[in-house]
């Protein structure tokens, strides 16, 4: 067989480089991971309003769910996310951006075009 067709078919089969392959699910990096509080005060307290918890490729808050999408890379060491949000009015997917402090004990969380939310990580 010509070396350059076998070449070229392998390059066929293999794709891109740079594709991501498709049997792997998006996931939130491991750095923003934990349970999160726009008031210390209130970790633990489902009911609060104030908490968040993130996974590896999911956002929980009080009634409502993010599934992840799609995870992407932005500057200040941050991710846009696109999510599957779930609540008691329906389904919709939308947008987050996560940016963490330095020290990674705060994140500002941003939802569309809803002003930010900053939250501190919960002692374990």
């Amino acid at each position: 067989m010509n070396r350059a067709l076998l070449c070229a078919g392998l390059l066929l089969l293999a794709g891109p480089a740079w594709a991501t392959p498709q049997n792997e699910p998006p996931v939130i990096p491991e750095r923003f991971h934990g349970d999160w509080s726009g008031d210390l005060s209130k970790c633990g307290d489902r009911e609060s309003g104030e908490n968040l918890s993130i996974d590896v490729g999911f956002i929980t808050y009080f009634e409502a769910a993010d599934t992840v999408l799609a995870v992407r890379p932005t500057e200040l060491d941050g991710i846009n996310i696109h999510v599957r949000h779930e609540d008691y009015d329906g389904i919709e997917e939308t947008y987050r951006t996560l940016i963490l402090s330095d020290d990674r004990q705060t994140l500002t969380f941003t939802s569309g075009d809803e002003p930010e939310w900053l939250v501190y990580r919960c002692p374990a």
